[in-house]
């Protein structure tokens, strides 16, 4: 079954950059597919509301996974976990 991970961004947004780079490596060990959201666009005003001051915030299959920083084991262990709970 396949991951989808939404990713919560803006573009001032260095945390966010640091995030991309370490679930570059995640998805070495566990595949996902990914789709960010700019908070700041027009049409997203519920998740600029709710995130404005947490971006960047990780979603998967429509469930908070995860704010601010991405550890790279823990966030694989987590996809794991979630991976299999979904087969």
């Amino acid at each position: 079954s396949r991951l989808m991970l939404t990713m919560f961004t803006h573009n001032r947004c260095q945390l966010c950059v640091d995030a991309k780079e370490a679930l570059h490596h995640v998805r070495k060990q566990v595949p996902f597919e990914i789709t960010e959201v700019d908070i700041k666009k027009p049409g997203n005003e519920k998740w600029f509301d709710e995130y404005k001051y947490d971006v960047p915030v990780i979603h998967v299959n429509d469930e908070f996974l995860l704010w601010h920083r991405v550890n790279i084991d823990d966030t694989v262990q987590k996809l794991l976990a979630i991976q299999k709970s979904v087969k």
